[in-house]
């Protein structure tokens, strides 16, 4: 026997279909919202790696600079140990000159010969003091000529000792240097000594005894 269905099949399945689109509608907005919140969590999380990464280049940053502030420090305390080392080297290097020329003045001076100045002012001394005759300061010129410590000596003036009116007692015996003569030279600084410091009072006498005979009695 046939049945016949009388009920509105075409409305339960408009029904059926519409929830059944409904419910995929649901699901689509759940899987969407699920993406978007897990996309969201990703990106977060990127975000603070890389501020995490700033941070840290920040800090380094911050310590390099740290950093080259003490090496500039460290490089002004380098130069300047360097040239205070240049300055006491060249001080060493430069300090037994006025000791040579001393000693080489001492070797050129005849025995009849003493001074009682001897200044130095640039590359230029002065040397003043008694010698027994104009020939004896000659001598001393040739002397200084042939020295390599000297250069262009000059004997400026040679003032000859006045005579005595009054005689000496019989009980006294004259001293030599007592018939001496002054005389003035003056005398450039050779090619060695040329580049040695002055002293620091230039035009300050240094009293230079001779060797020899009248050496001991100017004494």
């Amino acid at each position: 026997m046939t049945t016949i269905n009388l009920l509105p099949w075409r409305d339960e399945l408009r029904e059926q279909r519409k929830k059944q689109f409904i419910i995929i509608c649901i699901g689509v907005a759940l899987l969407g919202l699920a993406g978007v919140v897990l996309t969201w969590m990703y990106y977060d999380r990127k975000l603070d790696d890389q501020e995490q990464a700033n941070q840290l280049i920040i800090s380094t940053n911050q310590n390099l600079d740290i950093q080259l502030k003490s090496l500039d420090g460290l490089q002004e305390q380098r130069d300047a140990i360097i040239e205070r080392m240049n300055l006491i080297q060249g001080l060493q290097g430069k300090r037994p000159v006025t000791v040579r020329l001393v000693d080489e003045l001492a070797r050129v001076i005849p025995a009849n010969m003493y001074l009682t100045k001897f200044a130095r002012t640039g590359d230029k001394f002065t040397l003043e003091g008694k010698a027994e005759s104009p020939n004896t300061v000659a001598e001393l010129l040739r002397g200084l000529e042939a020295s390599p410590w000297y250069r262009n000596a000059f004997m400026n003036s040679f003032l000859a000792a006045e005579e005595k009116k009054e005689q000496t007692p019989s009980s006294l015996i004259p001293r030599p240097e007592e018939n001496y003569g002054s005389f003035v030279v003056t005398v450039d600084a050779g090619e060695i000594a040329a580049d040695s410091p002055p002293s620091a009072d230039p035009n300050a006498p240094t009293n230079t005894a001779a060797t020899g005979p009248a050496a001991g009695a100017a004494q």
